[in-house]
């Protein structure tokens, strides 16, 4: 399960970025990748170690209300991938 975290601000550094993470989530966090850090267009794909895709939207939400160096983050968990899917529907 994978989220997507954007309006990191322009003042973290990408190592900041990952730590931040890293204390929030706590043995959830299975891989914190940081893009476009120092910019405008700074955002974080988390990695969340569950199998579980309702996990992935209570950690969204959760961290949705969290600050990172006094922003608001905005939050998204990516929707169920097709191979997920199959494994869902019924025989």
């Amino acid at each position: 399960m994978h989220l997507t975290v954007w309006n990191v601000p322009e003042t973290c550094s990408e190592q900041e970025v990952h730590d931040f993470f890293k204390r929030e989530l706590g043995h959830y966090a299975k891989g914190v990748k940081v893009y476009d850090a120092g910019t405008s267009n700074a955002h974080a794909d988390l990695e969340l170690d569950s199998e579980v895709p309702y996990v992935g939207e209570a950690v969204a939400r959760e961290l949705q209300s969290r600050r990172l160096a006094g922003v608001a983050l905005r939050v998204s968990a990516t929707p169920f991938d097709s191979e997920e899917q199959e494994e869902r529907r019924p025989a």
